[in-house]
């Protein structure tokens, strides 16, 4: 586990993007799983600078959706897709063809997450996973009490979720359920890159990083993978009081 504490947003956005770009780089037509959320969007930011001044090709790479509110796919204004089709793969030009994402609205949702797992295997596993973390210690929709072993499934969100879930949306919406990777799939990625920031976070950074691993901190569940980096802004690792990585 490798953790850096960066300055501020900008900064942490811009080592997660050239680390991510150096992992993958070395990999041919490379997966990644993406997020959506803050915390990873000045990452996706510093990417389509890379790409955008040549420094970055992208064209072989091939993108899995981490998670999506059930009931919702990228026509409804605030689902995880309608967010990362602004912050990733509309300004990137991303074939639809390279993308597999949960449909929410599907007739039959836990088909889609048999879909994604075997869209997956098809890739040969996933190379990055990206993820943030929630309030409540989750990552994707993997909620506390998640077991490490979950697969790709449909879930019921933990009342936080869905209070701290309508920040994404103009209107109050009822969000009962999600689609999501499960921990033992996001396990199985080569990397997994956990961007955190914000002082809101820094209770349940210090909880995951220095309590033991327990379902009821999900993200904590991962830290024994053997290739995870930790990116942290000075405000979400105020509260941490062990020494870490500093950058």
């Amino acid at each position: 586990m490798q953790v850096y504490i960066s300055d501020n947003y900008q900064q942490q956005a811009g080592l997660a993007a050239t680390h991510l770009a150096e992992c993958m780089s070395s990999r041919p037509q490379p997966l990644i799983c993406v997020a959506s959320g803050d915390s990873p969007a000045g990452m996706y930011a510093s990417l389509i600078s890379q790409v955008n001044n040549k420094f970055l090709n992208i064209d072989e790479w091939n993108f899995v959706g981490l998670d999506e509110w059930l009931g919702m796919n990228g026509k409804d204004e605030g689902s995880c897709r309608y967010h990362l089709n602004r912050q990733l793969f509309d300004p990137l030009n991303i074939n639809a063809a390279k993308i597999c994402f949960f449909d929410g609205r599907a007739a039959d949702p836990d088909h889609e997450c048999v879909v994604t797992e075997n869209y997956i295997i098809d890739k040969g596993g996933i190379d990055v996973t990206i993820l943030g973390l929630g309030l409540n210690g989750h990552v994707g929709m993997n909620e506390p009490g998640s077991n490490a072993d979950s697969r790709s499934r449909v879930v019921t969100l933990d009342p936080l979720t869905v209070q701290t879930g309508q920040k994404y949306f103009s209107e109050a919406k009822e969000l009962e359920g999600g689609l999501t990777l499960g921990i033992g799939t996001i396990m199985e990625s080569k990397s997994i890159f956990l961007l955190v920031n914000g002082l809101k976070k820094a209770a349940v950074v210090k909880r995951m990083l220095e309590e033991p691993a327990s379902p009821q901190i999900p993200a904590s569940l991962i830290l024994q993978h053997p290739s995870i980096r930790i990116y942290l802004d000075r405000d979400a690792a105020s509260f941490l009081t062990h020494q870490h990585t500093t950058n």
